[in-house]
């Protein structure tokens, strides 16, 4: 009997093993990690005429021990998709959320709002750039637009000009290290973006194995209940910012209060603040 016969049985005894792990997604991830297994980036259903080889058998034994273990489908074949675009990562960038997508919908929004924006070369920075997903997000939506993306980890780095050529906005991107600021010669900028480490370091046992175990920590966690970052940050954006610009900063869970009082602390006006799909506030939009 060929490999092909053994499909459903195959899907069926991944999703069990899965179930703990996977809930009510464990069937469709059992279909992910075989197409990716035999090749694919699309699921493999029990009707498919799909023939994995013995050898493609046992590494679909491998992926589903460690998506068991944890490893998001994201990290086990290397990319995500965000914005519809596809962002691959290494172990120093963070996985790219659904709710960051809200800073790029604000900055798009936002330069759409200018009467010159056809002819206005906007100027973007993403500040703790990771894959660089925010700005190129951003840039592949602005066609006049340039940016700069800088990261204090140089494989991040790495990663986000790699994501830069492979999406064709290597000629409007830059990315080089930086610890925030430090060594940013440019100073005229109208949007910045900004996805700091914002999670109480006490807050660790509590996340996701997904994020815990697998999520750079100097991508996650911040000191003074998550808000250290922040302050280094507002200290400095006035003088980076344009201003007529704006600054959309993603925020943690019940952070929206503090993290406000400290841009007012620092002479910024909350322009907005925006909730994700659930309703939490996400992201706050700050000017002069």
């Amino acid at each position: 009997m060929n490999a092909s016969c053994h499909l459903p049985s195959l899907i069926a005894e991944a999703t069990e093993k899965l179930r703990d792990r996977c809930g009510d997604g464990a069937v469709f991830e059992a279909r992910l990690l075989l197409g990716i297994a035999t090749g694919s980036d699309e699921a493999v259903y029990p009707h498919m005429r799909v023939q994995p080889t013995e050898q493609q058998i046992a590494h679909y034994d491998t992926l589903i021990a460690q998506r068991c273990a944890g490893k998001p489908i994201s990290r086990i074949r290397g990319w995500r998709e965000f914005w519809s675009l596809r962002f691959y990562l290494n172990s120093a960038t963070l996985d790219p959320r659904p709710a960051s997508e809200l800073l790029i919908d604000k900055a798009i929004s936002f330069a759409e709002s200018q009467h010159n924006m056809q002819n206005q070369q906007f100027r973007v920075l993403d500040l703790g750039t990771g894959s660089g997903c925010l700005l190129l997000a951003c840039l592949s939506e602005l066609k006049h637009a340039t940016g700069v993306g800088i990261d204090i980890n140089e494989q991040a780095i790495i990663q986000a000009q790699m994501n830069a050529r492979l999406l064709n906005l290597e000629a409007r991107s830059k990315f080089f290290v930086s610890n925030w600021f430090d060594g940013l010669a440019d100073n005229s900028f109208d949007i910045v973006l900004c996805n700091p480490p914002y999670i109480p370091a006490e807050d660790e046992a509590s996340l996701q194995d997904e994020v815990r175990l697998f999520d750079p920590k100097q991508a996650l966690f911040s000191h003074n209940q998550g808000l250290a970052d922040y302050e280094i940050i507002f200290a400095s954006l006035a003088v980076y910012l344009n201003p007529n610009g704006i600054a959309c900063v993603e925020i943690g869970y019940k952070q929206s209060e503090q993290v406000m009082e400290l841009a007012y602390r620092f002479n910024l006006n909350v322009r907005e603040v925006l909730p994700d799909l659930q309703g939490i506030p996400r992201c706050l939009v700050l000017c002069h």
